[in-house]
């Protein structure tokens, strides 16, 4: 056997190569919180799309808790290309083994977020709640996933602006959330609006993260409008594979995830939730937005991670 052909099947064996009829097996995409939430609704529309584009069953498998790192574990290692996560990633700090685990693919949608309260709460306005917290317990509880979180930041921000003691309360994804809302154990919530648009009537909104009114909430105004430019982040959802993995098949999935959120019935049902398709040119470009992102995010994490729980 020629040299050549040796150092190839030795290459191939190593995972350095792709198999020539990738993806020629079912994949599956791994999401680090419980279906309900941004992350599950769009990992099943791109699994869908996916499934159509590449001719292959693609599931979605939830994979939570420890902070998201669960999700990060189940696929690191396995660089064929058939395990995959949707999710994005948020701060140093929660996700210390991104870098050597897991390389973004492409960004696949961006999220706005609703700023909610109790149904039966009686202010009609972001100022007139955090007025009312301030006449009454003084402190400003809010709802996450886990301390680390893009609302985590938005939340200090806003008690400062109402000289409010913030408290956070974490929960097992964004229905959790909702229902501490609901049963009073917090008295603020952030969810995006795929979560928010699936759950009409269990909350009263006061303000969308979004630069400009949203079709689902018309009389909803803008954090701007509300007073409060420079609070509210819009989150983003991306795909991600196992450090490894294998650059061919990396362009692969990226030219098919591009393509799949591309399709017109991708962004219909994108847009029915107020979210936009957001792709990335690359996968080293996105890696180049989350180096900044991460770095952003750093320096405000020893101010997060202090926050007072809420039992």
């Amino acid at each position: 056997m020629k040299a050549c052909a040796v150092l190839a099947i030795v290459a191939l064996a190593a995972g350095i190569l792709p198999a020539a009829a990738y993806p020629d097996r079912p994949i599956t995409l791994v999401i680090p919180f419980p279906p309900g939430g941004s992350t599950g609704y769009t990992a099943k529309l791109l699994a869908e799309q996916l499934s159509r584009a590449l001719g292959q069953p693609v599931s979605v498998e939830a994979k939570t808790g420890n902070f998201g790192i669960n999700a990060i574990k189940e696929i690191a290692g396995r660089t064929d290309g058939y395990t995959l996560m949707v999710g994005s990633i948020i701060t140093n700090s929660m996700t210390p083994d991104y870098d050597r685990e897991i390389i973004p693919i492409t960004k696949l949608a961006t999220f706005p977020s609703v700023l909610m309260v109790q149904p039966s709460n009686p202010a009609n306005s972001v100022k007139e709640a955090l007025a009312h917290l301030k006449s009454t317990s003084g402190k400003l509880r809010f709802g996450t996933d886990f301390p680390g979180t893009y609302v985590d930041v938005d939340f200090i921000m806003l008690g400062r602006a109402a000289d409010l003691k913030v408290t956070i309360r974490s929960a097992n994804g964004a229905l959790a959330i909702l229902n501490d809302l609901v049963e009073g154990r917090i008295d603020m919530a952030m969810l995006n609006v795929a979560t928010a648009s699936a759950n009409f009537g269990k909350y009263k909104p006061l303000a969308v993260t979004s630069s400009a009114r949203l079709p689902n909430f018309p009389d909803v105004a803008t954090m701007t409008e509300a007073g409060f430019p420079g609070i509210g982040t819009s989150n983003w959802q991306g795909l991600f594979a196992a450090r490894g993995t294998a650059p061919e098949i990396i362009q692969v999935m990226h030219k098919a995830a591009v393509g799949a959120m591309s399709t017109a019935p991708a962004r219909e049902e994108i847009a029915k939730v107020n979210a936009t398709v957001v792709t990335s040119e690359s996968p080293e470009k996105l890696a180049a937005e989350i180096r900044d992102e991460m770095a952003t995010w750093e320096k405000l994490a020893p101010e997060v991670m202090g926050l007072p729980a809420e039992q």
